[in-house]
């Protein structure tokens, strides 16, 4: 295995998650974040890891802003589509010369957006089915482990995306190169609009949603009402 020199921008409880589990495999993982107690707690105390994945306590890095001379091999974007031109900038400065980035982001627009700043030949596109959540500063549960998916934005595989599916896999996750990405995106933007009411309704993620069978009774519920 190649020790990658990974940036996760956005360390939220996905970001957090798979960041921290790469970083359990033996690469170095830089956390990049705006919320200051966050990444204070992850200096001071490192990152504690939760859920389906098992329990871990991770000694990592994090920090507010890039530091310069970064040269990542890798950039994962975890932002809110809101802020992934400001990712994309940074991670612009964070990648070495033959660096890229990836997104698995929810929602649509992020590909374009990176494309714009980076380049199309520096982005590679994904889209996540797991589940996770912040229990507080450094703090985070990874609620569900559903499939990853990988895949160039001009359709098809390439090595890259097979490097990084085989480093995800041996992190842990369910991953697979797509063929065709971008459809597989805009697929889970129509599934999360359909799904979102229920989330709402129940106060449960994605995950917790589909191994929770009370809620079939309210799906039913819901549908004797239509």
């Amino acid at each position: 295995m190649k020790r990658l020199k990974l940036c996760v921008i956005g360390a939220g409880a996905m970001g957090s998650s798979y960041g921290g589990l790469l970083a359990k495999l033996g690469h170095e993982v830089l956390l990049v974040d705006r919320w200051s107690a966050h990444v204070e707690a992850i200096n001071r105390d490192g990152l504690q890891l939760d859920g389906v994945c098992g329990q871990h306590r991770l000694a990592l890095t994090a920090c507010q802003e890039v530091p310069d001379g970064l040269d990542a091999d890798l950039a994962m974007i975890w932002t809110d589509t809101n802020n992934t031109r400001q990712a994309a900038l940074i991670a612009e400065r964070a990648l070495a010369a033959g660096g890229f980035a990836v997104t698995l982001q929810n929602g649509v627009g992020n590909v374009e957006t990176l494309v714009e700043v980076l380049g199309q030949h520096r982005v590679i596109a994904g889209s996540s089915m797991c589940s996770a959540a912040m229990q507080g500063p450094a703090r985070a549960i990874l609620t569900h482990m559903g499939m990853t998916s990988l895949g160039e934005i001009g359709g098809g595989s390439s090595p890259r995306v097979e490097s990084l599916c085989q480093e995800l896999k041996a992190a842990g996750f369910e991953v697979r190169a797509y063929p065709d990405i971008m459809s597989l995106i805009w697929t889970k933007f129509a599934l999360n609009c359909a799904i979102n009411a229920l989330c709402a309704a129940t106060g449960l993620r994605l995950g917790e949603l589909a191994r929770t069978p009370a809620v079939d009774r309210l799906q039913d519920h819901l549908l004797d009402e239509i």
